[in-house]
């Protein structure tokens, strides 16, 4: 109980009578009337002091006076705007702009590329704005709650202890949940203590707002070209006085890298690109390359076994098996033993093949067994099998990326159908095969579009193909082997016939005639490659002289993701917050209590016991700054008096 008495603390001269307030259950010694009770009491003890001091003190006790006078009046100013709660309504708009100034900043940067600012990160933006927002709306959430108690114990009588559970309240998350668990939605302040426990949440939630993801875009300072060409007339020096035309040498290299060399990242397959940013992109291309087409031919086989091994030769009287296509294309075995043909390759006429009658390049067979294998003996009748393929020109339309420096490719279109120029009586052009696709430039064709594969180059290709691709394979013994291709040869058939038969040509892991349909797409990617880098080739790798197809570099950049539903929470606590104070402000009104909030000045003078006033004036608590008050012990009381 809080009692009003004069008392002396131990270690002090005489004091003057003053107001008191003791806590415990001693009588107080003596009883005086409280200064808080009488308005007049410091006029007159200021009265008092002026008369008894010197005449020369007058002048500073003036001076002193109106300097009180002045302060006085600016409180009277700061007392109006806290009694219309200026200050909070405020803070509530103040934490409402920076609310709606972090979504403005965030809709502004959302699906952007995170901003480059010279000494603040967006992060640091968003953290700002949500404290100052979270700082405003709580400042007015915890005065609404202090208010809140006085007008909670004008209403009816109430257990004191709410008066510290309200006080508790307006400080923090704790108390705020003791408040709702007293209240138990009896009053409407419980949405001021749901506000405080939900603030928690304030800032990880502004956070998780902003995601960053990787994007790619632009950069017109980077490189990216690409190998292209619309013609290809490339041929080596003649031989055979001009009978023949040697290889062009890069094609011969490239189609022996896509047979021998056993690469998994074919580089015999990619055409030179430039992108010095790792990853571009270009706009559909058309290109002069060459396709591999495959079918089986099994059921054109024709086999015979009716003549014998001569006497004089091992396997004497044994049947001398032999297969055959109609183009002669043959393969023979002895019916289960070591000594067989198990391969048996060569290219053909066009009007010889069984499929590819109207093929511009010779079209190429191979006889093999289903499942051949040099150290088992020969297959019986029935288990042979025939492919025939052709590598022909085209028109090829794709979109080319590289991603990572991976370059890749999808195609977008294929022509096939072309003409010679003789066919159309052109006398002023290159001889050679035409083509024009009806494409437009969704494909990558423009009006004066066309391509062409050279009479020269045909002819090369056309020897390096019959002297390539010819040969067979058998067994001598089960420990000798023999590769056999035409004498002489200009090229490498028995190589090919190795590969074919024993080698691991990249991709073609078959062990039957399929294998030769996976080994001709290899060599017609090959040859694509070098149809597309002829002119970078004669530029002598030159990439300004190339005249290459002009692309998109882009870089990886770091764009903004905002995840709205998160702006929930920092909402709710405005509304909240916003409502809590809108109701103490009608509430006040309503029970026209005093505006005191949080300020515990009026505690200490509203309590005194005993007295013949009890209670103190709306103005007297903004008196305090002129009363000097000290807690100390006096017989086993805490006294707060003045001094």
């Amino acid at each position: 109980m809080i009692q009003h008495q004069s008392t002396e603390p131990p270690d002090e001269g005489q004091r003057s009578h003053s107001p008191a307030f003791s806590v415990g259950s001693g009588k107080p010694t003596d009883r005086r009337r409280l200064v808080a009770d009488d308005d007049s009491t410091h006029e007159t003890l200021s009265q008092r002091s002026q008369l008894e001091a010197p005449n020369s003190s007058q002048g500073q006790s003036l001076a002193a006076h109106e300097k009180r006078r002045e302060g006085d009046k600016q409180k009277s100013t700061w007392t109006g705007f806290s009694d219309r709660f200026v200050w909070e309504i405020l803070a509530a708009i103040l934490s409402a702009a920076m609310l709606i100034a972090l979504i403005v900043v965030l809709a502004k940067f959302d699906g952007k590329p995170q901003p480059t600012w010279k000494h603040v990160s967006l992060n640091t933006v968003i953290s700002w704005l949500s404290t100052i927002s979270k700082a405003c709306i709580i400042f007015s959430v915890s005065e609404a709650i202090g208010q809140l108690k006085w007008v909670w114990f004008a209403q009816k009588t109430q257990p004191l202890s709410n008066l510290r559970t309200f006080d508790s309240a307006s400080r923090g998350f704790y108390g705020s949940a003791e408040l709702i668990w007293t209240l138990r939605c009896r009053h409407f302040a419980i949405w001021g203590g749901l506000a405080v426990i939900l603030a928690l949440g304030f800032d990880p939630f502004t956070q998780n707002l902003i995601h960053y993801y990787p994007n790619t875009v632009e950069d017109a300072s980077q490189q990216a070209l690409l190998a292209n060409v619309s013609s290809y007339d490339t041929a080596g020096p003649p031989t055979a006085h001009a009978a023949e035309v040697w290889i062009d040498p890069v094609l011969k290299a490239n189609v022996y890298n896509s047979l021998f060399n056993n690469d998994h990242s074919r580089p015999w397959s990619i055409p030179q690109y430039a992108c010095s940013s790792s990853n571009c992109t270009w706009d559909p291309i058309a290109a002069l390359e060459a396709r591999a087409i495959c079918s089986s031919v099994t059921g054109d086989l024709n086999m015979s076994c009716d003549s014998k091994v001569p006497d004089n030769l091992t396997y004497a009287g044994q049947p001398n098996c032999t297969i055959m296509l109609p183009s002669n294309t043959t393969a023979w075995f002895i019916p289960y033993q070591y000594e067989y043909a198990s391969i048996s390759i060569a290219a053909v006429l066009p009007d010889q093949a069984v499929v590819f009658k109207n093929a511009t390049l010779p079209p190429i067979q191979m006889i093999a067994p289903y499942d051949f294998n040099p150290s088992v003996k020969s297959p019986g009748e029935g288990k042979w099998q025939a492919m025939e393929c052709s590598i022909e020109p085209i028109v090829r339309s794709f979109s080319a990326t590289v991603q990572d420096n991976m370059y890749g490719e999808e195609t977008l279109g294929v022509w096939t159908q072309g003409f010679y120029s003789w066919e159309k009586n052109w006398t002023n052009v290159p001889t050679g095969l035409y083509f024009e696709p009806p494409w437009g430039s969704d494909l990558g064709i423009s009006p004066s579009s066309g391509f062409m594969l050279g009479s020269s180059a045909i002819m090369g290709i056309t020897d390096f193909f019959n002297s390539l691709f010819f040969g067979q394979f058998y067994l001598q013994t089960l420990n000798s082997v023999v590769f056999k291709t035409r004498e002489p040869s200009i090229y490498a058939p028995s190589d090919f016939i190795q590969a074919m038969s024993l080698g691991n040509i990249t991709g073609c892991d078959v062990r039957s005639a399929e294998k030769l349909e996976c080994a001709m797409k290899n060599v017609a990617q090959a040859m694509s490659k070098t149809f597309r880098d002829s002119a970078y080739v004669g530029a002598n790798s030159d990439f300004s002289r190339a005249n290459m197809t002009i692309g998109r570099a882009l870089t990886s950049v770091s764009y903004v993701q905002v995840r709205w539903p998160w702006i929930v929470l920092p909402a709710l606590v405005w509304v909240l917050g916003a409502g809590t104070l809108a109701g103490t402000i009608w509430k006040s009104r309503r029970a026209q209590v005093p505006k005191w909030k949080n300020d515990p000045i009026p505690l200490l003078f509203l309590y005194q016991d005993g007295s013949d006033k009890r209670g103190v004036s709306l103005t007297k608590a903004d008196g305090a700054n002129h009363l000097g008050m000290r807690l100390y012990e006096d017989d086993k009381n805490m006294v707060l008096a003045s001094t």
